[in-house]
């Protein structure tokens, strides 16, 4: 028995608990004495082992009549028993079989909402979320009405054991959906018509199968696992490769454009000797004027040598397109994982009767990577990276705050408003990198012009590569048409969170605006990233097709 008394705070009498855990299971209800075996199995088949699985306090009335007599019953003839708390009424018999009985005070008040509070206490937890509660119905009656009403104003899952009569058979036959299609009669209870429209109720047959009752009781308070660890390294191996075909992709580019304006200057300087020989034969000493054409020649010899190695190693090796092909499928999983960590959508708990949440996120990151080995990607290595490796390439992949499941609030910071700051960076950057090369490229024209009016036409073919280099350097990085994707992905994403800023608290709770909301992020950044795949991948097609040209070209001279 814990030692509370009436000036105890419900916070004092909560902390006076010694059992510390990672969920509450909270049961309450009747039911008639000829369902007490099928209750007592129920508890024994499925609430206790996932109580035990899940760190989880099974809370109830602690009396040694009723539920709670059959859930001590239950977890007696368990070799290992889960952690019972009785929130015992006053003037009631306790269970002997509940190691931890807490006496409801009578100057506390309305001891059923007391024990609501003493709950809501037990479930606080340092970390932003508070520690998930379920409620299992059994039967109940009127009385129990308020209950139900009360965990879903908090947002708690009300489990309802199908068969044991009473007001939790009455719900599941509210909110069953007529067979022929049509409207569901109008609930004349203002009470279950509330119940109906607000709580997240989830059926559990009293005689139901032991593997599904535990999948469906387990959902909303099991902890995220290894398989989402497992997950976000896979991840973090995809992206890291991705960054790494990137930057060794767009440095053979820039080396590439910098050698044909250095060509288009060979060439011009051969002719004359034009204005570099010209330099050098001044200012230069004897001994470097004397062997100026011999390295002019040299030069002109190696530049086109190594413009076609490069070019050949970009057609053999095509870190382009497996940049592309990494970074899309590192996208996706980070889609899957926020879906899965936001418990939405197929993750839900009512979709992951059958097949759990966890292996769901394991067989798509599965299929992901699967159709990943498919791609050329298969013939080059994706290293993989060690949590120090990753700490020191960057801290936050090893938050622990990553491997935690997420409430809605933590979403939108986490991954809209996240994202909603990359796009505002990014769109910037790209605006500014747009207004650059474009800026040069006219100047570069202009002053062609003005030389070519100076009569100093030699120059003209140089300023004219140059252009030709900037303008290509914005088609190869796709500058306008990804600022235009991250535009209206930005857009859509404000958008987005205002809406869900306008929904009230209560709304905010609700499942289906959950879904939609994580439904309509995670599409708006799966269209971002198709798009900007595709309109890479095409522009990837077209390099590759003139530079196959360039050597036929090349050849065909030979």
């Amino acid at each position: 028995m814990i030692d509370v008394s009436p000036n105890d705070s419900f916070k004092s009498a909560a902390e006076k608990v010694t059992a510390k855990p990672d969920a509450i299971i909270f049961l309450f209800g009747s039911f008639d004495a000829s369902n007490a075996p099928s209750v007592r199995s129920f508890c024994a088949r499925a609430l206790g082992p996932i109580a035990l699985v899940a760190n989880a306090l099974i809370v109830d009335d602690g009396s040694r009549e009723g539920l709670a007599a059959q859930m001590g019953e239950a977890a007696q003839q368990m070799d290992t028993g889960p952690a019972l708390l009785g929130l015992l009424n006053a003037g009631t018999t306790p269970d002997s079989n509940h190691e931890n009985i807490l006496p409801l005070q009578a100057e506390w008040g309305d001891q059923a909402k007391s024990r609501f509070l003493i709950i809501a206490e037990l479930a606080k937890n340092d970390a932003a979320l508070e520690k998930p509660v379920i409620a299992v119905l059994f039967g109940g009656g009127d009385e129990d009405k308020i209950a139900v009403q009360r965990c879903a104003r908090r947002g708690w899952p009300v489990f309802i054991a199908q068969g044991a009569g009473g007001l939790g058979d009455t719900i599941i036959a509210a909110m069953a959906t007529p067979a022929d299609g049509t409207p569901a009669p109008v609930i004349s209870d203002p009470d279950l018509r509330e119940i109906v429209d607000t709580a997240i109720v989830f059926a559990a047959p009293l005689d139901g199968n032991v593997d599904d009752l535990k999948r469906v009781l387990l959902g909303p308070i099991e902890q995220p696992g290894d398989v989402l660890q497992s997950a976000w390294s896979q991840h973090d191996d995809l992206d890291l490769a991705a960054i790494n075909r990137q930057d060794r992709y767009k440095n053979i580019q820039i080396a590439l454009l910098s050698l044909g304006v250095f060509a288009t200057l060979l060439a011009v300087d051969a002719a004359g000797p034009g204005p570099i020989g010209k330099w050098v034969l001044q200012w230069f000493p004897p001994f470097a004027a004397q062997h100026y054409h011999l390295l002019l020649r040299g030069l002109l010899i190696l530049v086109p040598i190594a413009t076609s190695i490069l070019t050949s190693y970009n057609s053999r090796f095509r870190d382009g397109n497996k940049w592309i092909l990494l970074r899309a499928a590192a996208e996706s999983i980070k889609r899957e994982i926020f879906r899965y960590r936001t418990r939405s959508g197929e993750y839900s708990g009512a979709r992951c009767v059958q097949t759990s949440a966890q292996i769901k996120l394991a067989t798509n990151v599965k299929d992901i990577t699967a159709n990943l080995a498919q791609t050329e990607v298969n013939r080059s290595n994706v290293p993989h990276q060690s949590k120090d490796e990753l700490a020191k390439i960057d801290p936050s992949n090893v938050d622990p705050l990553l491997l935690r499941f997420l409430g809605p609030e933590d979403y939108v910071t986490q991954r809209i408003e996240d994202q909603i700051t990359y796009f505002v960076n990014k769109t910037g950057a790209l605006y500014r990198r747009l207004k650059k090369l474009q800026l040069w490229s006219l100047l570069v024209g202009g002053a062609g012009t003005l030389l070519a009016a100076a009569q100093f036409e030699v120059w003209v073919a140089v300023t004219t590569a140059l252009a030709t280099a900037f303008l290509t350097k914005l088609e190869l990085d796709q500058v306008e048409n990804s600022l235009v994707q991250y535009n209206v992905a930005l857009a859509s994403l404000r958008n987005i969170e205002c809406w869900w800023k306008a929904l009230s608290p209560w709304e905010k709770k609700r499942p289906t605006n959950i879904d939609l909301l994580v439904d309509q992020t995670e599409k708006t950044l799966q269209l971002e990233t198709a798009g900007w795949v595709q309109q890479m991948q095409s522009e990837l097609d077209k390099l590759t097709e003139k530079e196959g040209d360039s050597s036929q070209g090349s050849a065909s001279a030979k």
